[in-house]
């Protein structure tokens, strides 16, 4: 009788146990929800400054549309994976030498001064430190205020027009309490489950 009455508890408070789960989903999604901004980001300044902190370990995602003179000649103009007229893919006199030049790039911290700043991890290997381009998706290891900017000589801003259009999507870090939290939550229903068929189990045996 006495292992009967402890199974009808318990399965009495798998309820319970249930309530405990939905509880603690959304605490989980939260931790993991994403935050989606948009912008323009011009080819007429060298760094835009998004006013994004990001966290080190966020998962930041942008895709950028459209394209941008970077002259008055109708031919010099391209797309945020950048490059130039010519074919060259790097210029020494870009603000981000080792980047293809003409690209959408960017940073973390620093200001919207030339060569302050931590430049994102490549987006493509390759294709040089600070890299978005078109298609960006990367985890990032520096926390700081995120920069987007155009890589042109530093020199010859005042000859560009037009700008990117810009969704940038972040993956914050989940923060420590709330995997805590789930991670109990998961211990516990795991612990109920296993109790749960092992007094079943010696019910049916002591029934024998």
């Amino acid at each position: 009788m006495k292992t009967t009455r402890s199974i009808n508890h318990l399965l009495w408070s798998r309820p319970a146990t249930l309530l405990l789960a939905l509880l603690l989903w959304p605490g989980a999604e939260a931790a993991t929800a994403q935050i989606i901004y948009t912008l323009d980001v011009p080819a007429t300044t060298p760094w835009t400054d998004t006013g994004i902190n990001l966290t080190a370990g966020s998962q930041l995602d942008i895709t950028a549309t459209g394209t941008v003179h970077y002259s008055t000649s109708s031919y010099q103009v391209c797309d945020a994976n950048g490059g130039d007229y010519s074919g060259a893919q790097f210029l020494s006199d870009m603000m981000l030498p080792n980047t293809i030049c003409h690209s959408l790039v960017g940073k973390i911290g620093g200001t919207t001064d030339v060569g302050t700043g931590t430049p994102v991890p490549e987006g493509i290997a390759g294709d040089g430190p600070g890299f978005v381009g078109t298609s960006y998706n990367e985890l990032i290891s520096t926390s700081g205020e995120l920069f987007l900017g155009f890589n042109d000589d530093p020199s010859v801003f005042w000859d560009n027009s037009g700008s990117f259009s810009v969704t940038i999507s972040i993956t914050p870090v989940p923060e420590p309490g709330s995997i805590a939290l789930f991670a109990a939550g998961a211990i516990c229903l795991l612990a109920c489950g296993w109790q749960r068929r092992r007094l079943i189990a010696q019910g049916n045996s002591s029934r024998h």
